[in-house]
């Protein structure tokens, strides 16, 4: 199928981000993040751009299986779930990443360096596991 194909190459975009996000953060400290501030608003890109490439491959997946597309990035992961592309728990846990990457973009509160650094390990370990599941559910082979 010609769009699960299409997904599968977005799906490497987003596993091009995770393996970026991975090589930023390999040995950083706390200390680190907060006065190294090319790394930390590189640390700070890579999350954003993991969480946009994922919603897009929501959205792609759930128009591959003619359904609306969600009406926000946080419920693209639970309208996956409610279409047995990931459970409901994993969804749960996921989902809130998108309120990260909306206060990294938008700054709508002052971004407190602790929380984004600490939440580090939760983006790896979450969308890890969103890689492995979407590219199971689409047969991508990665």
């Amino acid at each position: 199928m010609v769009e699960a194909l299409i997904i599968c190459k977005k799906l490497g975009v987003l596993v091009t981000y995770y393996q970026e996000l991975q090589e930023l953060v390999l040995g950083m400290t706390l200390d680190t993040y907060r006065t190294e501030l090319f790394k930390k608003r590189a640390v700070e890109r890579e999350i954003q751009l993991i969480v946009e490439c994922a919603t897009d491959i929501n959205n792609m997946i759930l128009k591959m299986i003619d359904k609306q597309p969600s009406k926000d990035y946080f419920n693209s992961f639970i309208d996956l779930a409610e279409n047995n592309v990931i459970s409901v728990e994993f969804a749960l846990q996921i989902a809130p990443s998108t309120g990260l990457r909306n206060i990294l973009v938008h700054e709508y509160q002052k971004i407190d360096d602790t929380i984004v650094f600490y939440s580090i390990n939760n983006v790896l370990v979450y969308y890890k596991h969103y890689i492995t599941k979407v590219s199971t559910f689409l047969d991508c082979g990665i």
